[in-house]
């Protein structure tokens, strides 16, 4: 086997995270395979935590849509009194469906088309729009004079779990230049508009240490703007994930910079609220994907292992695109865990070079084996950290594999179907043939 430079013999053997073994036949068994399962305890707990964080004039937490976007979920984040966070009009025309007011939604998007027949209406029943450059600013005060906006601001520095996931500084297009603040202000003007909150997402898995100076960036720029009453740090808040990761303490930033924000308010005499937008935080170790082992093969003595599952890009996208690591835990066909196995990479079911699980981490062009419980074709294979930007974030109908369906594992412990799993016919109702290429089916 090839030496890694992770040394893979060093890391503990992952775990599940909240499925039991048997519930893992059990699931599979019910309703097929591949197939995501959320866990709606552990999405109430992530909610509770956060809002136990310390904040000097209250904070609101936004869900991101974009994390998880299935109904049942969004259902579970509004009963909690929890708002959400959009980015594009589409996620809030679903969340708007699924029964939550437009007003709890804030729209932050690359793309925001006034021209459309959606957006304006969902402003106008109450959606709240976040300006992402001039262009958007000065497209929504000429379509709503007169009204507050908010405003994303890009503090010239940013910080990811890796840079395609880093969403400030001079290689991000996300937001409008902290430099160019006087000409918010002079659109604003033109159009009559208030600014009232600033916002801000420096990227997914930041450090603490960079989102305290962009925060603090927002507050700087508040003092120029009497009407900020809000101040939001966006999402990509730290978890941990795989078996050695640190555990990560939001309160001591939280603490941080609730001291910042009094200071801000006896200076200014304006106590601004704070808002969150977490999405991997609620929901990424709340969602597991359940898979059956299909194929086992080996690449020599000098080679590799390699476990196959009836999942891949059609679910999971990250450990290819990102370089992201997943626990992956072994469970058997009787669903018990099985003795550890040899050192294995896992590929999915695509029939492209690209679809496997086992990259390095940050490094999407090499391997990196992991210890697994000894499988053989019939098992099964639960991929963990799959409740956020995974369904929502798939190469959906690649190889025409239909959509999987979701689960919802309730607080009593029982299995409620969310998402049923997509049909043939389902996957094609959209396709047009033209009339002198028809033909009836075989």
């Amino acid at each position: 086997m090839p030496a890694s430079t992770d040394s893979p013999d060093n890391r503990p053997l992952e775990r599940l995270k909240f499925l039991s073994p048997s519930e893992v036949r059990q699931v599979a068994e019910t309703f097929g395979t591949p197939v995501f399962v959320y866990d709606e305890q552990r999405i109430r707990d992530g909610v509770a935590l956060l809002q136990q964080l310390p904040s000097a004039f209250g904070h609101t937490i936004r869900y991101s849509l974009k994390a998880s976007p299935s109904a049942a979920v969004i259902r579970v984040f509004d009963d909690l009194g929890v708002h959400f966070d959009a980015s594009s009009v589409w996620e809030v025309v679903r969340a708007v469906r699924a029964g939550v007011a437009p007003e709890k939604v804030l729209l932050t998007a690359q793309e925001a088309d006034f021209g459309s027949a959606e957006l304006p209406e969902l402003i106008r029943r109450g959606l709240q729009f976040d300006a992402g450059s001039l262009q958007q600013l000065t497209e929504y005060g000429e379509s709503f004079p007169g009204t507050t906006v908010s405003v994303r601001i890009n503090p010239g520095f940013g910080s990811g779990l890796v840079r395609r996931l880093t969403s400030g500084g001079p290689d991000s297009s996300f937001g409008i230049w902290h430099e160019q603040v006087a000409e918010v202000k002079a659109v604003a003007e033109r159009h009559s508009l208030t600014v009232t909150r600033l916002h801000v997402h420096i990227g997914s898995g930041h450090h603490a240490d960079v989102l305290l100076p962009a925060a603090r960036r927002l507050l700087e720029i508040a003092q120029d703007f009497a009407d900020v009453r809000a101040v939001d740090l966006g999402g990509g808040y730290r978890i941990s994930v795989m078996a050695d990761d640190p555990e990560y303490d939001h309160s001591e930033w939280a603490g941080e910079l609730a001291s910042d924000l009094r200071l801000f308010a006896e200076a200014t005499g304006r106590a601004l609220h704070m808002e969150m937008e977490p999405g991997t935080f609620l929901v990424a170790n709340a969602g597991s994907i359940v898979a059956k082992v299909i194929d086992v093969v080996t690449t020599g003595d000098e080679g590799r292992r390699f476990v196959k599952i009836n999942a891949g890009l059609t679910e999971i996208l990250r450990p290819s695109y990102y370089g992201s690591p997943h626990p992956l835990v072994a469970v058997d066909r009787q669903g018990e865990l099985p003795p550890e196995g040899p050192l294995s990479d896992v590929a999915g079911h695509c029939c492209i070079a690209g679809d496997v699980l086992t990259t390095r981490p940050g490094s999407v062009e090499e391997l990196s084996p992991v210890r697994l419980g000894a499988v053989e074709p019939g098992d099964y294979l639960v991929v963990e950290r799959s409740g956020g930007y995974c369904a929502g974030m798939a190469m959906k109908n690649f190889n025409s594999y239909p959509e999987a369906p979701e689960v919802l594992r309730r607080p009593d412990g029982s299995f409620t179907l969310i998402r049923t799993r997509q049909t043939v016919d389902q996957l094609t109702a959209n396709e047009i043939v033209p009339h002198d290429l028809q033909k009836e089916p075989v």
